[in-house]
């Protein structure tokens, strides 16, 4: 199941496994990706991204991104800006 927002979220968001998500728009708060989840994130989350196992790939902006397994995987396009750094704990990460 595909899913796009092209608007805005005021709080924490997060999504379920076997989900894929195209962000345009703006998650004010967190962003929490549970395993077997897919988001292709061109907008901002301005919180974390807590990766627990699913695909991430960030070509917008990020407060900061953190692996919790090491199923997690995330993609950082160079364009692409992450404040609180590259993603850190359990996990691969490819820029």
């Amino acid at each position: 199941m595909a899913r796009t927002l092209y608007g805005t979220i005021t709080g924490d968001a997060t999504l379920q496994g076997g989900v894929r998500f195209i962000l345009h728009g703006t998650i004010m708060g967190d962003l929490t990706i549970e395993p077997k989840a897919r988001a292709i994130l061109h907008g901002t989350v301005a919180g974390r991204i807590y990766n627990k196992g699913g695909r991430v790939e960030i070509f917008g902006m990020a407060g900061a991104v953190e692996n919790l397994s090491r199923h997690a995987e995330t993609i950082i396009d160079p364009g692409a800006h992450v404040r609180g750094g590259r993603p850190r704990r359990e996990g691969s990460a490819r820029a």
